[in-house]
């Protein structure tokens, strides 16, 4: 048996940029969202659920916290970017060349999974932007 629960409605506001694509290599930013999907093998006959939604929802809105108003930008990157002036600037560093949509669903895919102890299979579905998105499963 497989069951599948999930969250929809997350989101957060992020600037990267691609070098990997003609005509994004400047910084810009998007509002990504954010649908989460839990696959579990069972469900616990003792609480009626594959996952607690409000456990669930608690780490989920964590690990989005942690991306929100964030430069992403790639670890080989860290060292050459320098910003100065009377702002605030937080960073989120990725471990791959590129912060591209894929890679940074991939990311949030992996934290969930960890969070939830390796038990569930995880989906993520990130939209950057309105109608563009990528779809990950981890493992």
């Amino acid at each position: 048996m497989k069951v599948k629960v999930g969250l929809e409605g997350l989101s957060f506001d992020s600037a990267h940029y691609t070098l990997s694509s003609e005509g994004n290599q400047q910084i810009h930013g998007h509002t990504y969202k954010l649908s989460i999907e839990i696959e579990g093998n069972s469900i616990d006959e003792n609480t009626g659920f594959v996952i607690d939604f409000e456990i669930l929802k608690k780490i989920i809105n964590d690990i989005v916290k942690d991306w929100d108003h964030k430069l992403i930008i790639p670890s080989e990157d860290l060292n050459q970017i320098y910003f100065k002036g009377p702002f605030k600037l937080d960073i989120k560093v990725i471990p791959y060349k590129y912060p591209t949509a894929e890679y940074i669903g991939l990311e949030i895919a992996k934290s969930i999974y960890e969070k939830l102890q390796k038990k569930y299979k995880i989906t993520v579905k990130i939209y950057e932007g309105e109608n563009n998105y990528a779809i990950i499963e981890y493992p």
